[in-house]
C-alpha cells in the first residue's frame, strides 16, 4: 500500500516557510514539516514528515531529476498509524530510475463486502496490522522507453473482526494471517513535461508481478495493471488530463491484495475500498487551468466499477463520480501543488481531499 503525504491548509504558512530556506545552490537539501490532514478514510490525522532532497549528478544536468528520500509517521483521530520510508532515485542521465516504498500500519478500517452489488448500509468495522516493502527498478532503452522489474513482499497480521459478522461471512481469501512475495516487469512509456503537473504528453504504463507458494508466499496468483494518462493543452494555462486505469488478479488474490475502489487517487467521492473485488478499471477527467499568481483550479468525473472476471463486466453497475477542487503551488520548479477536492458520487459516497500531488 503506498501512502501519500496528506497536508491540510493550517499547515501551509509552515510549509512555505520551510521551502523558502532550501538552499538551492546545494547538493543535498533537507526538509522536515508537520502534517495535519482530514480524509473520509482517516478523519483528522497529524504527524510528521521529513526529506532529503539531492541530485546523483552535478547540480547544474538539466537531464536528470531531483532524487528524494522521505519518511512519514501519522496518527489519526480513529486510532490508525502509518510509518512510511519512500525513495525516488534518478540515476544521472535518467538511464536508471529506482522506486522503492516500505511502510508499517495499524488500521481500523470499513469493509462492505466483495462485488459490485455491496450495499451502503451494511458497513462493518474491522481492523489489521500490515508491513509491505516493494522495489521498483528501471532502464531506459530507447527515447522515453523504460523496461524494469519488481520486487514486493506483503505481510498481513493481526486480523480482526466481528465473529458472525459481513466479513466473516463473505468468501474471499484472506481472512487470517498471511504473507504474499513476488516478482515481476514493467514497461513505460513517458513523453510527459512534467511529472507533476504536466501540460503535454502521454503516459503509458504496464506491470506484471507473479506471487506464488515456492517464494514462500501464503497465495498463488498474477497481478496485472496497465495505465494510460494524457495531456492536453487546449489553450495556455487551459489542461485536459485524462486516465484510464484497469487493475486485475487472477489466482488465490487474498483480500488485501483484491482491488479496491475509490481513494484520492483514484475515483474522488468514494471511500478507498468502497468496493472491492478481483478487479477495476476506471477512466477520469479533468480540466485545470491557472487562475493567478500560484492558484489553480479543475474540474473532474470519472466512471468506473469492480469486476470478478473480464466477462462479467456490466455497463448497468458502472459508478460515477464528479467534483472539482484549488490547487496552490508549493514547488515552483517541479509544479508540485498542495490541492484541496471535493468528489461527489450520492449522499452517501461523497468527501474532501487534502493531499500534495495530482489524483494522476
Amino acid at each position: 500500500m503506498r501512502y501519500k503525504l496528506l497536508i491540510c491548509f493550517s499547515c501551509l504558512s509552515v510549509l512555505l516557510q520551510a521551502q523558502f530556506r532550501i538552499d538551492t545552490a546545494k547538493r543535498v537539501n533537507v526538509l522536515a514539516i508537520p502534517v495535519l490532514f482530514r480524509t473520509p478514510e482517516t478523519g483528522w490525522a497529524y504527524g510528521l514528515s521529513s526529506s532529503i532532497n539531492f541530485k546523483t549528478s552535478h547540480k547544474n544536468d538539466s537531464l536528470t531529476r531531483t532524487s528524494t528520500i522521505t519518511a512519514m509517521g501519522i496518527f489519526s483521530q480513529r486510532q490508525q498509524n502509518v510509518q512510511a520510508l519512500d525513495a525516488t532515485i534518478y540515476f544521472p542521465r535518467e538511464k536508471y530510475i529506482l522506486y522503492f516504498n516500505s511502510s508499517h500500519s495499524y488500521f481500523p478500517d470499513n469493509f462492505w463486502g466483495i462485488g459490485t452489488f455491496s450495499k451502503n448500509n451494511d458497513k462493518e468495522r474491522y481492523v489489521f496490522e500490515q508491513v509491505a516493502i516493494s522495489s521498483h527498478i528501471k532502464r531506459q532503452f530507447l527515447k522515453h522507453t523504460f523496461f524494469g522489474v519488481i520486487a514486493d513482499y506483503q505481510n498481513l497480521f493481526r486480523l480482526r473482526y466481528n465473529p458472525g459478522g459481513i466479513m466473516d461471512t463473505s468468501s474471499f481469501l484472506g481472512k487470517s494471517n498471511y504473507n504474499v512475495t513476488g516478482f515481476g516487469v514493467t514497461a513505460s512509456y513517458d513523453t510527459r513535461n512534467f511529472t507533476f503537473w504536466p501540460t503535454r504528453g502521454v503516459f503509458l504504463q504496464t506491470q506484471f508481478t507473479s506471487y506464488n507458494k515456492e517464494l514462500a508466499s501464503s497465495y498463488s496468483f498474477n497481478k496485472w495493471m496497465i495505465e494510460f494518462r494524457g495531456f492536453y493543452q487546449i489553450y495556455k494555462g487551459h489542461i485536459l488530463a485524462m486516465q484510464l486505469y484497469n487493475y486485475a488478479t487472477f489466482g488465490q488474490t487474498p483480500y488485501r491484495s483484491l482491488a479496491n475502489f475509490g481513494g484520492a487517487g483514484n475515483m474522488r467521492g468514494f471511500y478507498q475500498g468502497r468496493f472491492r473485488d478481483n478487479s477495476m478499471y476506471s477512466l477520469i477527467g479533468e480540466y485545470r487551468t491557472h487562475l493567478f499568481w500560484k492558484l489553480s483550479a479543475c474540474v473532474f468525473g470519472g466512471i468506473g466499477d469492480v469486476y470478478s472476471s473480464f466477462n462479467q463486466i456490466q455497463t448497468k453497475t458502472m459508478k460515477a463520480s464528479f467534483g472539482g477542487g484549488l490547487r496552490l503551488t508549493i514547488l515552483e520548479k517541479d509544479k508540485l501543488n498542495l490541492r484541496v477536492d471535493y468528489g461527489y458520487s450520492d449522499a452517501y459516497n461523497q468527501g474532501f481531499y487534502f493531499t500534495i500531488g495530482e489524483c494522476f
